[in-house]
């Protein structure tokens, strides 16, 4: 019994064994044909989440479901902007302007296009050109007399600017720039140069507005240079001796025209005074034309007018001057760079084609020409004002100036000097290309005193202008003429 118990336990020992350790089972070994194992099944994976549809017209989403994006803040819708109103050039339609205007380039070159306004405006324009001394006379009657018998004028500041403005002669003009319907948007006031737009100004009070720039400079006949074999003119000397060789070589031609009038003197003598070194005033206010160098000026002026300009030299201004010149009969002219236009007008000029311009040479004291501004401006008496200032605005234009510069008025807008017209026509014309630089030369060095500085401009430029005249014509010599006017500046209120 023992042993049976005993083996029994042997045997429950042995199973108990082989249940703890099975062996594993083998994978059959593969045929050579390959088929497919019979792989363990692979463990049950968690179903994927069911993707959302996509849209038919988008992409599918991404898996993990964005999270919706808030819309963005619709912009504020922009104002709608109104359609740039018209201005309104009819406004004053039916207005008749009455214009006092001298004899002038700028006139001249302006008037074929007073049609133009007239057709643009409805306003009718009345236009009185006068000689400038009978202009200025005119005018000033009338506005002493507060009579709105005109309603427009060309004014030149430098000579009767604050004389005027002190008197209440002037319509003040900021109101009508400042008025979006008197003023059209692309009048562009910035466009002139500070230099003139400023010369109308009277303690920054708007009495004018700039048409041209201009100064005195020196036209001389390129053909008689030539043939005379006269060098280029690089000193202020010279001048004297171009006009004698000129003569020699050309009997009977006059040998340089200038201004002799004892009202318009001024402009073509003071250049030859800062030549010399001198100012019409010293540092105190005292005037100098009787000083030494002040003498020197004098003396070289005067000997040019009475020894080699024309018969009558005491009455010329401008309009004399160049008709001797564009006539052919003289070699030279000293004067205003805007009568280009017409000494070398087609119509009337015998020297179109044989004129040079230049500035004036430079002398032993300094080299400073004259530059001044005319402007256009309203008679404060005026009853028709708005259709006056419809006129300024028109004459002085960018449009009006471009078309202005091309017919050798100087303009006070720089955009005038940078059109392709203007340009194309400095790129096949000699003479205007001289001009211009001239010009620039002037505007660049160029002093705005004309006369001797007063309020009462032409009266001390006539006082002046009489004691030049008197040593023209050898009454009296240059000392003894300076000195006496030297004592009358020398009381002129300033």
């Amino acid at each position: 019994m023992k042993r049976i118990a005993l083996f029994t336990l042997l045997l429950a020992v042995l199973l108990l064994v082989a249940c703890a350790t099975p062996e594993p089972t083998k994978a059959p070994v593969p045929t050579a044909v390959p088929a497919q194992p019979t792989k363990a099944p692979e463990p049950t994976k968690a179903p994927e989440p069911t993707k959302a549809p996509a849209p038919t017209s988008a992409p599918a989403p991404t898996t993990a479901v964005q999270p919706t994006k808030a819309p963005e803040p619709t912009k504020a819708a922009e104002p709608t902007k109104a359609p740039a109103a018209t201005f309104d050039w009819k406004q004053r339609a039916g207005d008749t302007l009455v214009l006092y205007l001298p004899q002038h380039p700028w006139t001249t070159a302006i008037q074929p296009f007073f049609p133009d306004f007239e057709k643009q405006t409805g306003i009718k324009l009345e236009v009185q050109t006068f000689a400038e001394a009978q202009l200025r006379d005119k005018v000033l009657i009338a506005l002493q007399a507060k009579s709105s018998e005109f309603d427009f004028w060309m004014s030149l500041k430098s000579r009767e600017g604050l004389k005027y403005y002190r008197a209440n002669y002037y319509e003040l003009l900021d109101k009508y720039l400042a008025d979006p319907k008197l003023t059209p948007p692309d009048y562009n006031v910035k466009d002139f140069a500070a230099g003139p737009f400023g010369g109308e100004k009277f303690e920054n009070k708007l009495t004018g507005l700039p048409i041209i720039i201009e100064g005195p400079v020196v036209f001389y006949r390129k053909d008689l240079f030539d043939a005379a074999k006269i060098p280029a003119l690089k000193k202020i000397e010279d001048l004297e001796t171009a006009a004698a060789a000129c003569m020699k070589a050309n009997p009977g031609i006059t040998g340089v025209t200038l201004r002799g009038d004892p009202n318009a003197i001024a402009y073509t003598f003071g250049p030859f005074l800062r030549a010399f070194g001198v100012n019409y005033r010293d540092a105190n206010g005292k005037s100098q034309l009787s000083s030494p160098n002040g003498l020197k000026a004098v003396e070289y002026y005067t000997k040019l007018a009475r020894d080699y300009g024309p018969p009558g030299v005491v009455t010329y201004s401008f309009a004399q001057s160049s008709a001797l010149f564009g006539g052919g009969n003289a070699c030279m002219e000293i004067e205003s760079s805007n009568e280009l236009s017409t000494i070398v007008d087609p119509k009337s000029s015998k020297v179109v084609g044989k004129v040079g311009v230049m500035p004036y040479p430079p002398g032993p004291g300094g080299d400073v020409p004259t530059v001044l501004q005319w402007g256009v401006s309203i008679n404060a008496n005026s009853k028709k004002k708005e259709a006056a200032w419809l006129f300024a605005v028109w004459a002085t234009s960018q449009e009006m100036q471009a078309k202005l510069q091309l017919k050798g008025i100087a303009s006070p807008r720089s955009s005038s000097w940078e059109t392709p017209d203007w340009k194309a026509q400095l790129a096949g014309d000699a003479l205007r290309a001289e001009w211009a630089a001239a010009v620039k030369y002037v505007a660049e060095k160029g002093s705005g005193e004309v006369g001797p500085p007063a309020i009462e401009q032409p009266t001390v430029r006539k006082i002046m202008g009489d004691a030049l005249d008197a040593v023209i014509l050898g009454q009296k010599s240059a000392a003894e003429a300076m000195k006496a006017v030297d004592v009358e500046l020398d009381k002129a209120e300033r």
